[in-house]
């Protein structure tokens, strides 16, 4: 009897896990509008980004209108968020930071890809441009560096096209930037982490007023090195209250973690800034899936307890875009 009770429950998670995985690609799919206008306040907890500050920083739009943030890390390459491919990207524009009067360079998409099974692993993907820009390229941090800098309390750069109040509403034309701090360095002590890349897979950075928003998503999460600044993270999901979507703190991807499948998937060889300490992770290991289905309900199950957790606590998961 007692195997059989386990077996319901094990059924009744894994259900749950499908649910809540519904969900998640539903938030995705349908993101919150945008409010715009005059008189707005700078990007939760930061500033507007003047002119040539960021050139690798890009604005990626959907065939529906949709609108994520990303980087450029290799001359015809975009690095962005998984769930920013599901908007089917058309457009990127390079070297803007006023898309209300665009004055970068316009590249027309050739593909983009999504990391496999990124709702339950790592929520990134990449796009490939039709034709090169002469834009900067970003360096990727390696993981010795993602080591020493993903430390409590130690801060990093964000850079994005999203919204800029903790309300979710602002400015969502002009470029902004803001500095946040490292709060989880593992990803372990919040249920909205992705636990089938858990430990280190993922961070939480941000906080306090100060934080990434709708638009926001697969932009950049930079630290400050001997050799300028090195692409980190990528903006993934965010922590969230019904009164403010904004402005609680956000999970990460770490880039490192998936250079190897963003290589072989692109054919491209990207740049890694040197370490200052000792090698790096050969590569990038990524954990293993497994559970309830064949795309690893193990992590379904733990993406979709930690939607379900956010809906009954008032804190969960949230993808980050807006038309």
């Amino acid at each position: 009897m007692q195997r059989i009770v386990s077996l319901v429950t094990l059924a009744l998670l894994c259900f749950a896990a499908a649910v809540a995985v519904a969900v998640v690609v539903a938030v995705a799919i349908y993101p919150a509008p945008a409010h715009a206008g005059p008189g707005s306040t700078p990007v939760v907890g930061g500033t507007e980004v003047a002119p040539g500050a960021w050139p690798d920083v890009v604005a990626i739009f959907g065939e529906r209108g949709d609108m994520c943030t990303g980087t450029l890390i290799a001359a015809d390459l975009v690095l962005t968020a998984g769930h920013c491919i599901d908007m089917q990207p058309v457009e990127v524009i390079v070297g803007s930071v006023d898309l209300a009067r665009p004055d970068g360079d316009v590249r027309t998409v050739k593909w983009a890809r999504a990391y496999p099974d990124w709702i339950d692993r790592y929520d990134v993907g990449v796009i490939m441009l039709e034709h090169p820009v002469l834009a900067k390229q970003r360096a990727i941090a390696q993981g010795c560096t993602a080591r020493e800098s993903l430390r409590p309390g130690l801060p990093l750069q964000v850079v994005g096209f999203g919204l800029t109040t903790k309300s979710g509403t602002g400015d969502n034309t002009r470029l902004h930037q803001a500095t946040v701090p490292v709060v989880d360095a593992t990803c372990t002590g919040n249920p909205a982490c992705v636990r089938a890349v858990a430990p280190s897979g993922e961070f939480v950075a941000g906080g306090h007023g100060a934080d990434t928003c709708f638009g926001d998503s697969g932009g950049p999460a930079y630290v400050m090195t001997a050799h300028g600044p090195a692409l980190l993270g990528v903006v993934s999901r965010g922590l969230f209250t019904v009164d403010e979507p904004c402005g609680q703190g956000g999970i990460y991807v770490r880039v490192d973690k998936v250079v190897s499948w963003i290589q072989s998937i692109s054919d491209r060889k990207v740049d890694r800034v040197p370490c200052d300490a000792r090698a790096d992770d050969p590569g990038g290991v990524e954990e293993a899936a497994g559970g309830c289905s064949a795309a690893g309900a193990g992590g379904a199950l733990q993406s979709g307890l930690a939607v379900i957790y956010g809906v009954l606590v008032i804190t969960g998961l949230r993808r980050r875009r807006r038309k």
